[in-house]
């Protein structure tokens, strides 16, 4: 079963797939959902080892799911419940962070950002699902009073390369 799943799997075009799913899409789209199309074609153009986004509910890991990029898409929360629906998602692997929330009147907010993404690479380091130096797209929320948006940014799988030091 493994491997006719897996052949299946490698039978699908996922650029055209993904193509017919954005183009089904009622627009205007959310915010949210926009970004998740522009990571998962990001992703599929740059061949990335992943997608990692940083997320409290759960929704932009699974709207990112909705888009079926080729490669996993690890979900970095604080939140236990998130982390737990989130096996719901295909190609969706949550990474419960173990840190609490800092006072970011103290602590700088790209600081605790570049920290959860560091501590992410590593994560998917150890567990062998994403190799050293690969392209990552990453998918976080924006500070500045904005309201709800996400950006995207183009990291690789280095936690010295991100400032974070070393591997954990």
């Amino acid at each position: 079963m493994h491997e006719a799943c897996i052949k299946a799997e490698n039978s699908i075009s996922y650029v055209t797939h993904f193509e017919e799913l954005c183009a089904l899409v009622k627009r205007p789209v959310s915010v949210v959902e926009s970004v998740a199309m522009a990571a998962v074609r990001a992703s599929l153009d740059l061949n990335a080892g992943g997608i990692i986004v940083l997320s409290t509910s759960g929704d932009s890991a699974r709207l990112l799911s909705k888009y079926r990029p080729v490669c996993p898409i690890f979900m970095i929360t604080r939140n236990p419940i998130a982390s737990r629906y989130s096996h719901l998602y295909r190609g969706v692997y949550p990474f419960l962070f173990p840190e609490k929330k800092p006072d970011f009147d103290k602590v700088n907010w790209q600081e605790d950002v570049d920290r959860r993404i560091g501590w992410g690479v590593s994560q998917a380091l150890k567990l062998n699902v994403l190799t050293l130096g690969a392209t990552v797209v990453v998918v976080q929320g924006w500070r500045g009073g904005m309201g709800n948006t996400n950006t995207i940014r183009i990291v690789k799988a280095d936690p010295s390369h991100l400032g974070i030091g070393q591997l954990e």
